[in-house]
């Protein structure tokens, strides 16, 4: 059935239903808008015509268009209304596309205005019935003694230093030495350096370099025998056989500091270890708390999905993983370094990146759904008070900065927002309702604890 819609911007649009969660927008723009449109883009393009008798630039409209063709402006006048109707018509049937829409002209004039086709995948809705009763594992976020001792150990090497020492060399020490590289008895290229300290087992070195160093005290000359990688990045020396001449100058140890009040104090504010260990329990209890939490959520979250009907477009996770990719692009340019490097550095494409998050945009997707349902359900609602709060809360906007964000925000991004608050309002009801059963949380719910 197809249902018609007209508004104030000159816009009339008619909406189809092609298949479940698709439409077809035929949207006519009138002719006063598309003369606007024209407008446009004969001011902007007038100037790369040339006409006889004209200077460059002032030739009117119309005799460009005779002496070019009647819908010379045409294309870009199409570009400069199709934004603004295309959104009008998403307005006007209440559509929330999912993805990018396929377009197509249709017929334009003039006179009778322009109009073109717009095809769209729109946000399904899912339907869940029920969701009480659910269970979830307790877990246990109590800190055990190897996670104390963990944490302590981190600190202990934090604070460690390297001191001499006169015994053999023992993988984890660092090796001071000299060293000469020869192949076939020809000193190569990079394989000389004096002073060189050298972690043993960190393979900086050609593989077997580092385990023969093992045993070596100062003083001592040794020589090492490798063979380079058949791989290795240089081809003149792939799977060459080569000798090092070295002479050890030093072998230095890790010492760590001992676990007691002096370093209690110097690490923390606390005077004793034991005031210390307690702080250490304490904070890991409060990250594996929020983790145990997530986690809980996580677990109960599948279950719901699992319940839910729903059909998906395809275009909805291709949608997701686009959204995907700009959170990743914003991600490297934080840390300094752009997509396009990025990708030659790891040999990587978005058509790669983007499958490898496949999964990831399908558990998204469903999840929101999901909520979105119980939220439909339980007829939640998000005030502007709420709505204001929950910005001040995430956002730490306050006063008249809080003030202009509400005046000025786009519809699109207040809605977008709105339905990740209330998923989340979703999410605390069906926790408030589910009942906690002993045993620990499956291992593939648990959630990796970040490190600080």
């Amino acid at each position: 059935m197809a249902v018609t819609q007209k508004n104030e911007n000159k816009t009339t649009s008619i909406i189809e239903n092609t298949e479940i969660n698709k439409v077809k927008l035929t949207i006519t723009v009138s002719p006063e808008r598309f003369r606007e449109g024209l407008l446009h883009s004969y001011n902007n393009n007038k100037h790369y015509f040339t006409v006889p008798g004209f200077r460059k630039g002032k030739a009117p409209r119309k005799i460009i268009e005779k002496a070019y063709g009647a819908d010379i402006f045409h294309e870009d006048a199409i570009n400069f209304v199709l934004p603004d109707a295309y959104e009008d018509a998403l307005d006007q049937h209440d559509l929330e596309p999912v993805y990018r829409p396929d377009i197509s002209p249709g017929d334009v004039s003039e006179t009778d205005g322009a109009v073109f086709f717009a095809e769209v995948y729109i946000r399904p809705v899912a339907e869940i019935d029920d969701y009480h009763g659910l269970t979830y594992p307790k877990g246990d976020p109590e800190p055990t003694a190897d996670e104390i001792q963990a944490e302590l150990s981190s600190q202990q090497e934090k604070n460690s230093r390297q001191i001499s020492v006169d015994r053999p060399a023992e993988m984890g020490d660092i090796v001071s030495m000299n060293f000469k590289g020869f192949i076939n008895g020809e000193p190569f290229e990079g394989g000389a350096g004096e002073d060189f300290d050298l972690t043993l087992g960190s393979g900086q070195f050609i593989p077997g370099f580092e385990e023969q160093l093992v045993g070596c005290t100062p003083g001592d000359d040794t020589k090492v025998n490798v063979t380079f990688p058949e791989e290795y990045h240089s081809p003149d020396y792939a799977g060459a056989a080569a000798v090092f001449e070295v002479e050890v100058l030093d072998v230095q140890a890790k010492q760590l500091p001992e676990l007691d009040d002096d370093f209690a104090q110097d690490v923390s504010e606390f005077d004793t270890i034991a005031e210390y260990r307690a702080d250490v329990a304490k904070r890991i209890k409060e990250r594996k708390e929020a983790t145990v939490d997530a986690s809980r959520r996580n677990y109960l979250l599948k279950q719901l999905v699992a319940k839910t009907t729903v059909e998906i477009p395809e275009a909805m996770y291709l949608g997701r993983l686009d959204e995907m990719m700009s959170e990743f692009s914003r991600h490297i340019q934080m840390q300094g370094m752009d997509v396009e490097s990025y990708m030659r550095y790891t040999q990587m494409t978005p058509e790669t990146l983007k499958a490898s998050w496949r999964g990831q945009a399908e558990t998204d997707v469903k999840n929101v759904l999901t909520l979105e349902a119980v939220a439909k359900k339980e007829a939640l609602t998000m005030s502007d008070e709420e709505f204001a709060e929950k910005i001040t809360e995430n956002l730490k906007l306050e006063g008249d900065k809080l003030e202009e964000f509400m005046t000025t925000i786009p519809a699109a991004r207040r809605k977008e927002l709105e339905r990740s608050m209330l998923c989340e309002k979703a999410m605390d009801i069906v926790m408030e309702k589910a009942t906690a059963i002993d045993g620990p949380l499956p291992m593939e719910e648990v959630l990796v604890d970040e490190e600080e």
